[in-house]
């Protein structure tokens, strides 16, 4: 959680610190001084190999020396770079690693069960049926109370382009159905079934679509990262490019405030810390910017990426934007309108091995700081967001070190404020609530996979705790929940899950399989039929423990509303409706048109005859035309208040009570 280096080294250069040699004796015989100034030689050979086997294996040494003998600037240049060289590091290793997984594969597998509880039988029973009490409910019921463990298994498996996974239902041990998908991104093939329903592969073939859909570019590029990632950017190119604009942020800050030894509250210890301040004007803002913008313009690995890897920019509108960027903050530069006010300061906390434990970022009244720190076993960190001076969120941990093993708490704090003071300036009242997470014996197992084991409990306002327990042996992790609420034990929830490496896909035969694309993706249907349908649905019943007679019956009622409903779908024939019977354009003439039949007593010059070009008639008995009745109760004006004044409301409802009489 937290590591402190070179501990022992914090005394290696005390304030006083002095080189004196004593004990050699001026004398002027030639052999004693010959001895002399071998003996001195020797002394000073040895004093300096031991201060240079100190600095280069000592940071906090470095971190003394560098502070003792650089500008302010310099030191915080030289903190800055040596905390990014190990960020750039860090990521460039985690980059590498995810590759080679990505190489050999890997598998993550996964159990989620539930063992409910009595109560918990009870309740779902009374929320499924109530006192209903029939054949059905009791074969439901029962099957209710005789199950004692639901889970949920299944794998995720990738490797390369290539994904597999699978996930099944099983009551007490036995399998009821899986859902299996896989999945070639790179030919964007993806495929699904449910064996229990049918062994053939459903495939849906994404390939077409970006050219359908205007979307090719974007495809190619998504492409081209999963194929091969290392060959969009490799992990030293990452390392390269994170080190690269670190750096820009080092070079530019050209005034340092640096105050040594300050003490810094973290919740309840105290920690000296060496504050590195920056300030922050608008015009620093534009020269950082720009100077950014500097570093893209010769940044030819970056725009190799983006032109020749990605493809997502030719290179002449690539410059052409930098450019354009730079321009204009080198004009405001040259106006130099600017004020002398900060906009924002940057405090550094750095400790004694020059390792960055917090930043604070800060704006008159507004700022987001970040801390870490230590005193003896006692680990402390605080996030917090201030807003008119006073903090709107904090985050605030608590932690005792034992071993390799922490317990303690992490504590949430948000306020809401309101009823502001105009003025005063500030608000006068807030709502405050906490949430706390308590752990203790929290120990890293495996920290590449993620195991660790511990135990939590999570307090929240108005609610009972929640206990979840982390157990692992660093080959798996295993978590444990046990559902309480209101006093009631409604059961254990239970994940447990390892990830392994290196694997093999076997991906499903396109030969084989039922095709579908983006144009005829609605062909699914001829995939599977009523019967298959019906079928799985009897077999699935019965193997939960429903009455053989009842699944049955089930499974033909649900064939019998399948098929109907594909009837009547089937009997809407869209090939009759034709829209260019109906003109939906409405502009001037056509309000002309309607204006001056307003008046008219005939019924086609007010609605439109059977014969006239809309095809439609309203009201009537006409055979071509719709039924419509006309209820003016049934409108109110401020339903439309939005769209019509009153009046023209009004004149609305005279019209359409109009058009109701006449088409009668």
């Amino acid at each position: 959680m937290y590591e402190n280096q070179d501990n022992n080294m914090n005394t290696a250069f005390s304030d006083g610190y002095e080189t004196t040699v004593s004990g050699v004796d001026n004398v002027t015989r030639k052999g004693k001084g010959r001895k002399a100034a071998l003996i001195g030689g020797i002394s000073a050979a040895v004093i300096a190999g031991g201060s240079v086997t100190a600095y280069a294996v000592s940071d906090t040494v470095k971190n003394q020396v560098k502070l003792r003998v650089s500008s302010p600037e310099k030191y915080y240049a030289w903190v800055t770079e040596k905390n990014s060289d190990t960020i750039g590091r860090t990521v460039g290793d985690s980059y590498r690693k995810l590759l080679e997984k990505r190489e050999k594969g890997e598998t993550l597998d996964i159990k989620l069960s539930f063992e409910p509880s009595q109560d918990a039988k009870d309740m779902l029973s009374d929320g499924i049926f109530g006192d209903v009490e029939d054949e059905v409910t009791k074969s439901v019921t029962d099957v209710i109370n005789n199950t004692n463990e639901i889970f949920l298994s299944g794998s995720y498996k990738v490797k390369k382009n290539r994904i597999s996974s699978d996930i099944g239902l099983e009551l007490d041990g036995k399998d009821i159905a899986t859902y299996e998908f896989a999945a070639d991104v790179s030919d964007m093939d993806y495929f699904f079934r449910i064996p229990e329903l049918k062994e053939q592969w459903l495939c849906v073939e994404m390939g077409d679509s970006q050219g359908m859909y205007g979307i090719s570019g974007i495809i190619s590029t998504y492409k081209a990262l999963l194929e091969d990632p290392s060959a969009v950017i490799s992990p030293d190119e990452l390392e390269e490019e994170v080190n690269r604009y670190a750096g820009v942020w080092a070079d530019f800050a050209d005034e340092v405030k640096l105050e040594k030894k300050e003490s810094v509250d973290i919740c309840d210890i105290s920690v000296n810390y060496t504050v590195a301040t920056v300030n922050l004007t608008d015009k620093d803002a534009d020269k950082l910017g720009m100077q950014y913008l500097e570093e893209m313009k010769n940044d030819k690995l970056l725009r190799d990426i983006v032109v020749n890897r990605l493809k997502l920019v030719d290179e002449a509108g690539y410059m052409e934007d930098i450019e354009d960027g730079i321009s204009g903050f080198r004009n405001n530069l040259e106006k130099n309108d600017y004020d002398n006010e900060v906009i924002v300061s940057i405090d550094t906390y750095i400790d004694a091995t020059g390792t960055i434990r917090g930043l604070w970022f800060r704006n008159d009244d507004e700022g987001l700081r970040m801390l870490l720190g230590k005193d003896g076993s006692a680990v402390r960190g605080e996030l917090a967001f201030i807003d008119d001076n006073e903090p709107r969120f904090r985050a605030l941990l608590k932690a005792e070190e034992s071993g390799k093993s922490y317990s303690g708490d992490l504590t949430f704090i948000s306020k809401n404020y309101y009823n502001y003071n105009f003025s005063e300036g500030c608000y006068e009242n807030f709502d405050e609530e906490t949430v706390t997470v308590n752990f203790s014996d929290v120990e890293v197992k495996d920290d590449e996979k993620g195991y660790f084991s511990g135990d939590f409990s999570i307090i929240a306002p108005d609610a009972d705790p929640i206990d979840i327990s982390f157990i692992s042996d660093g080959k798996s992790e295993e978590i444990k929940y046990d559902i309480i609420i209101d006093g009631t034990d409604y059961g254990r929830l239970k994940l447990v899950y390892a990830l392994n490496d290196g694997v093999d896909i076997d991906m499903p035969s396109k030969s084989g399989a039922f095709m579908v694309d983006m144009t005829n993706i609605e062909d699914y249907e001829g995939y599977i039929s009523s019967d298959e349908l019906a079928e799985f649905l009897k077999n699935t019943l019965e193997k939960i423990g429903i009455d053989k007679e009842l699944a049955e019956s089930g499974a033909e009622s649900f064939k019998y509303g399948y098929d109907k409903r594909a009837e009547e779908a089937d009997g809407f024939d869209y090939d009759e409706w034709d829209s260019d019977d109906f003109d939906f354009d409405y502009d001037d003439e056509d309000e002309d048109e309607f204006g001056s039949t307003a008046g008219s007593s005939k019924k086609e010059d007010i609605i439109g005859g059977a014969d006239a070009p809309s095809g439609m008639v309203i009201g009537g008995s006409d055979d071509n035309g719709l039924d419509f009745e006309f209820d003016p109760s049934q409108f109110r004006y401020e339903d439309f208040k939005d769209q019509m004044t009153e009046e023209e409301f009004n004149q609305w409802m005279d019209l359409m009570e109009q058009f109701t009489k006449k088409a009668s």
